[in-house]
């Protein structure tokens, strides 16, 4: 505790001696923070050229065809992946429990890189000691009042803001992606069942249908392509089927995976088992959208009665208070004067 309260001074001695060239040393901070800033997204965020990565070998490609964009990355690094690389070791979780639910977690989200897992714990431990030590260098900058206590204080937020916003955004891209799928998995149902009524294996309709709905749905395209992709690579379809569920971690899905595994170790018609599945998709769709009109009505109440009625009840009421201040002020104004003559 000491040594942080003499750091902690030091800082603040160093922003009082620098007080008349607060302006300058604010603006190297700020284009410090800033350009750093933007350097780690853009590491993070770089990749070459799809053909360039073909060419090159890193990349393999999940299906042809127009709508066949979607490629997964499995021997580029980005910048962040060599600094996390030298200390893996000691912020990693040793659990291998642990490490395989976050794991999931990040597959979900869409990262299917293996450092995913190493990436997201370096981003943890860099904003967890990044955001405390920038607001302790600005934080005297900008208030000359604050106690060593209070910096202290809030450096401990910003630590703990900076260690849950990765599993905030994690969580965050989770829900959209499966929302995604949501949206996209009635339609990608119905057309797998007329694959399948026209005569095409599983396998094909579900290549066929990745192929198909591409453009409209990347999320639900991506997985099926993903299935696809395992089956070539000789993985049995029980299998590449379970680790489909796993991915997406969606009830529908789930659902769909467990009817047909079953459908196929029970020797029943894999399109009479879709057309049941699909009938029972569309009424829930209907049912989810039925229950949204119905809780239409409580959710607006609140905006009515803190915004609109105040206005409707000013709009219908000040002609009326107009006419009677107009009206009842000179009458109490008579009733007062001639009240000392009685």
């Amino acid at each position: 505790m000491d040594v942080v309260n003499s750091i902690v001074e030091n800082v603040l001695g160093s922003a009082a001696i620098l007080g008349g060239n607060t302006d300058v040393v604010l603006f190297i901070l700020v284009f410090s923070t800033v350009f750093l800033a933007v350097l780690g997204v853009f590491g993070v965020w770089y990749s070459k050229n799809p053909v360039q990565r073909r060419l090159e070998g890193k990349t393999a490609q999940v299906a042809a065809g127009p709508a066949a964009d979607v490629s997964i990355r499995y021997s580029e690094e980005t910048p962040l992946d060599k600094i996390a690389k030298p200390f893996e070791k000691h912020f990693l979780p040793s659990s291998e429990d642990l490490r395989h639910r976050i794991r999931r977690r990040m597959v979900q989200a869409g990262y299917l890189r293996p450092v995913a897992v190493r990436v997201y714990f370096t981003s943890r431990l860099i904003l967890g000691l990044g955001l405390p030590f920038v607001y302790t260098v600005l934080a005297p900058l900008f208030t000359k009042n604050l106690t060593v206590e209070e910096v202290l204080l809030f450096a401990l937020l910003f630590a703990m803001l900076g260690l849950f916003l990765p599993w905030l955004w994690i969580a965050q891209r989770i829900r959209l992606r499966q929302r995604a799928v949501r949206e996209a998995f009635p339609d990608a149902l119905d057309m797998m069942l007329v694959c399948v009524e026209a005569g095409l294996g599983l396998d094909a309709a579900l290549n066929r249908v990745g192929n198909e709905i591409g453009r409209a749905y990347p999320v639900l395209a991506e997985q099926l392509r993903l299935v696809g992709l395992e089956l070539r690579a000789g993985k049995s379809r029980e299998d590449a089927l379970r680790n489909f569920a796993d991915r997406v971690g969606t009830q529908e899905v789930q659902s769909l995976v467990a009817l047909l595994i079953q459908s196929e170790a029970l020797g029943t018609s894999i399109a009479q088992a879709l057309r049941v599945h699909a009938d029972d998709m569309r009424n829930k769709r209907i049912l989810l959208a039925e229950e949204k009109a119905h809780k239409l009505p409580v959710k607006l109440s609140v905006p009515l009665v803190l915004f609109v009625l105040p206005a409707l009840i000013i709009v219908v009421l000040s002609p009326a208070i107009i006419r009677m201040s107009r009206e009842l002020v000179p009458i109490l104004s008579r009733s007062m004067q001639s009240a000392p003559g009685l």
